[in-house]
C-alpha cells in the first residue's frame, strides 16, 4: 500500500497550528501566507518525511485536512 500524506482545504483552515503541534517529526510548519489577502500562515508540508501517521488529521478541529496517496500530492 502507498504511503499517504496530508494535503489541506486552506478554505476550512483557520490556521490554528493543531497540526504542527500534534505531528510526531515536525514534518508540518505554518509558512503558508499566499492563501488570502490577510497573508496569515497555513500549514504546509515542509518535509517529505511525513510518515502517513494521520494525527494531523484526526485532531484537526475544522476537519481541513485529509490524507491521500502520496502519488496524488504532485
Amino acid at each position: 500500500m502507498a504511503k499517504k500524506t496530508p494535503t489541506f482545504n486552506y478554505d476550512l483552515c483557520i490556521s490554528c497550528s493543531i497540526c504542527v503541534s500534534v505531528c510526531p517529526i515536525s514534518s508540518l510548519e505554518m509558512s503558508r501566507t499566499d492563501i488570502d489577502e490577510l497573508k496569515k500562515a497555513y500549514p504546509e508540508l515542509t518535509e517529505r518525511q511525513c510518515t502517513g501517521c494521520g494525527l494531523c488529521e484526526k485532531n484537526c478541529p475544522m476537519e481541513a485536512i485529509s490524507m491521500v496517496e502520496a502519488a496524488q500530492c504532485a
